[in-house]
């Protein structure tokens, strides 16, 4: 069974340096919730469009539990400085060198010893705004 402290630290690992041993933890079939799609590929993509905007990542994890329903919550933080537009919500911006803290809730559903559903809370606008100004 996979204990909440596990995936935290692995989801930290995987947003600041794309360790592979968060996306082992996927069934085959992990429904992301946020963007509808199925499978651990979904995760390959994310992660290319984190490597595109932000250099000098660093993960804060700021706590992880259990949830009454068994489902594991991951609050945290990244770290980075923009340096290119890959999120698709970053639009056309050209890269500005801001420094960002892009904060992030996670719930992820877990059957057995794999991630089976995952759902996320994150502020984008804030990294945005950091952009802009930069670019101002």
């Amino acid at each position: 069974m996979l204990e909440a402290k596990q995936v935290a630290q692995a989801y930290a690992r995987w947003i600041a340096d794309g360790e592979p041993d968060f996306q082992a933890m996927m069934r085959p079939d992990l429904h992301d919730h946020v963007s509808g799609q199925r499978g651990p590929e979904t995760w390959d993509m994310v992660w290319g469009w984190i490597e595109r905007s932000f250099d000098e990542r660093t993960a804060e994890l700021h706590g992880w539990g259990t949830l009454d329903d068994g489902r594991i919550a991951v609050w945290v933080t990244l770290h980075g400085r923009h340096t290119g537009s890959g999120m698709p919500w970053l639009g056309d911006r050209a890269p500005s060198g801001a420094q960002i803290a892009w904060k992030q809730l996670h719930v992820f559903t877990v059957e057995g010893d794999r991630l089976t559903e995952h759902w996320a809370v994150r502020d984008d606008l804030s990294v945005i705004e950091a952009v802009d100004a930069a670019n101002s």
